[in-house]
């Protein structure tokens, strides 16, 4: 599971917006500035150096002056190595402390997280006569624990007479957002009588936070409109909801204004731009721009690798990696989430595995998210041990880190244990969500567990308030299917609250054709024709179905539609990996540097099979052919040229890992679980829908699938 790697939009800090540093009681003139001591403080680097300083200005007298006890209070809440007690000390030994050194006292909480303080002092200097300024709100704004506190803070401003102040109406647009109240930070824009381009930043961040990225687009569009020229910050939060929204063709308009005002060189603004045309499907304009940047950092890189995953073009971010590494650019845990997601997808195990060494040997941080993609890689490659082993070794797991196991176990074929675990999930306190569901109604799919399935479904709603979705309708249809009930399955899709998609109806479609059930067969096809004339599978399914029971002609009919229609399905395709390398195979592939060896290897594999008892299951072609073309056919699906390959290219006795795009067919099924004998290899196949683990001439699905 790709970890979030997204450019999240930028709220002006309050430091950019109006600095505190403005507001002093000494002028510029002043012999003050230019003390011995105040220059010392310039250099200062510790609190102990900071007390000497400290000491000296009292025994000279230079510490009643309120600008140079400003400065002691400064260096003590604003520097790292400052100490906000002693801050405190400091001010609390001041007769008169002015706004700027209690707003600073303020920031520093703020600066160093510890909000609750920085609400607590604010009290303290208002119940001793204080007043605040528009300087103190902004920090305070960001302090607030609630909705409700930053309500009263409001109330504050209003009061004390700054509600028409922009700097301090910008950050409190910001606080309502935050806290979750966009209504009102609408209302607070709105309302202002002066806008300036941070406004306008702020408020497009708030909309494009709350998934709101159409209306954020607007708002830039009124912006515009307004004739106020948007700065750094504003690109990158428009361009954040062009990300969102999937709006190519905005993008592509704040492209051609960042040149023509000579913004093209501005690194958050270019990475954001290359977000934007990752995140929009766009991965030619991204590579281009990416390639032009006069400098990169790894955040650049880590878009870019996660655009590809995204992509599902798993080989360009495995490449693209490499040339990371060439360039000196060392990855982290955002670059290991992706790589470990496109080894998920490829089925590339080798690859998983030397990228978690490479994560142990430099001492990546394995968080949450980077240990779920390390469980969700092993277990989608097959390695169901490996995958349990890190899932235990986490620290910490949270909803998805369960959700993944449990799918994993579930794809292996280990229902009992997913279903096992999801009463463990459940003991350890964690709630399971949507997804959950889904794992665990695979399972039962997979295990033939139909009244368990049907259980776990109801419970949903009633027992864990969890609505279900037309993904977990899908689920119960398939379970159902699976089973052989078909006309319950029919039955179950008709008194469902939604209308049905192509992954209901093709789950439906699907179970027919393993059963053999032609009439519930065409009238899915028929709704799932209506719902997507052009959907490829669907004529595909029927056609097979036609051809399972020989009606060559309606085979005929329906495959005559589909080139009249220019409807095309993508072809079967299988991959192996091989010392790192993942290779794929169509169909008749012959594309391969080693094709004559691996046809030789093919015609070897299927002579010792035919000896061992295989015989071609010919009704898995569903073409009307003569039976030799058609045993022709059989011995050239995709996962057996490849685990041809994988028998030549590997020593004796090693694992072979196949990834199908397609369910396997039950010819090939079959071959696999001689050649797993005849050979002595373990075969580990994933296809469109679980793992087959092959060992000793049987299957871990027990031939249901």
């Amino acid at each position: 599971m790709a970890a979030p790697l997204t450019l999240h939009p930028i709220i002006p800090p309050p430091s950019l917006q109006n600095p505190l540093s403005k507001t002093t009681n000494t002028s510029k003139s002043s012999p003050i500035k230019t003390h011995p001591s105040l220059l010392h403080l310039e250099n200062c680097n510790s609190m102990s150096q900071l007390k000497q300083i400290h000491g000296h200005m009292i025994r000279t007298g230079l510490f009643s002056n309120v600008y140079a006890a400003s400065r002691i209070v400064a260096f003590c809440a604003l520097e790292d190595t400052g100490s906000l007690p002693y801050a405190r000390i400091v001010f609390d030994q001041i007769p008169s402390p002015t706004k700027f050194i209690y707003n600073t006292i303020i920031r520093g909480y703020t600066n160093r997280d510890l909000p609750r303080e920085a609400v607590l002092f604010y009290r303290e200097v208002m119940e001793g006569g204080l007043s605040p300024d528009n300087f103190t709100f902004p920090s305070l704004f960001q302090a607030c624990a609630d909705l409700d506190e930053g309500k009263q803070l409001h109330c504050h401003v209003v009061k004390f007479g700054f509600a028409s102040d922009v700097y301090v109406q910008n950050t409190l647009m910001n606080m309502y957002s935050n806290r979750g109240c966009l209504t009102s930070a609408k209302r607070v824009f709105d309302k202002m009588s002066e806008r300036t381009v941070v406004s306008w930043a702020t408020m497009i961040a708030a909309y494009t936070n709350w998934d709101r990225s159409s209306e954020a687009l607007s708002l830039f569009h009124r912006m515009q409109f307004g004739n106020v020229r948007p700065n750094e910050v504003t690109l990158v939060n428009v361009l954040t909801a062009c990300a969102r929204a999937r709006n190519l063709d905005m993008a592509k308009k704040i492209h051609e204004y960042m040149m023509e005002n000579q913004m093209g060189f501005h690194l958050v603004v270019v990475t954001a731009l290359v977000d934007a045309y990752c995140k929009t499907g766009c991965m030619f304009l991204a590579r281009k721009l990416f390639d032009e940047m006069p400098e990169r950092n790894l955040f650049s890189w880590n878009i870019m690798i996660k655009g590809y995953v995204e992509d599902s073009d798993y080989k360009e971010a495995l490449v693209f990696f490499q040339e990371m590494q060439g360039n000196g650019v060392k990855p982290d845990k955002v670059t290991m989430t992706s790589l470990l997601l496109a080894c998920s997808h490829l089925g590339a195990v080798e690859l998983g595995k030397w990228l978690h060494a490479y994560i142990n040997k430099e001492n990546i941080e394995v968080d949450v998210a980077l240990g779920t993609a390390l469980v969700d890689m092993y277990a989608k490659c097959g390695c169901i041990e490996s995958a349990s082993r890190v899932f235990y070794e986490m620290p910490q797991r949270d909803v998805m880190s369960w959700t993944s196991m449990i799918g994993g176990l579930a794809m292996c074929g280990h229902a009992e244990k997913a279903l096992e675990l999801f009463s463990e999930m459940q003991s350890s306190g964690v709630k399971p969500d949507a997804v959950t569901f889904v794992g665990i109604l695979a399972a039962c799919s997979h295990a033939g567990l139909v009244d368990k399935g049907c259980s776990y479904f109801r419970s949903m709603s009633c027992v864990y308030n969890i609505e279900p979705t037309i993904e977990h309708y899908g689920c119960v249809v398939d379970l159902l299917g699976r089973a052989g009930q078909i006309e319950r399955a029919e039955e179950f899709i008709k008194r469902m609250p939604m209308k049905p998609d192509y992954f209901v109806l093709g789950g439906l479609l699907g179970a027919c054709r393993i059963h053999g059930n032609l009439e519930v067969a065409e009238r899915a096809a028929r709704k799932l024709l209506d719902l997507d004339p052009t959907n490829g599978g669907a004529y595909v399914l029927l056609s097979n179905i036609y051809g399972s029971v020989q009606k060559w002609d309606e085979v005929k009919r329906t495959r005559e539609l589909m080139a009249e229609r220019n409807i095309k399905k993508p072809p079967g395709c299988s991959l192996i990996e091989v010392d790192g390398i993942v290779h794929e195979f169509v169909m008749g592939d012959k594309s391969q540097p080693q094709s004559d060896e691996i046809y030789l290897m093919l015609e070897d594999l299927i002579h010792r099979l035919k000896v061992a008892g295989y015989v071609p299951n010919k009704s898995e072609v569903l073409i009307d052919m003569d039976e030799e073309e058609k045993e022709n056919a059989l011995c050239r699906h995709s996962e057996k040229l490849a685990i041809s390959y994988g028998l030549i290219s590997t020593c004796p006795g090693s694992t072979l890992r196949v990834v199908k795009n397609l369910r396997v067919c039950s010819d090939c099924h079959f071959a696999m679980k001689l050649i797993s004998k005849v050979y002595n290899r373990e075969i580990i196949v994933r296809d469109r829908n679980r793992f087959h683990h092959f060992k000793d001439g049987s299957c871990s699905c027990r031939d249901f699938w």
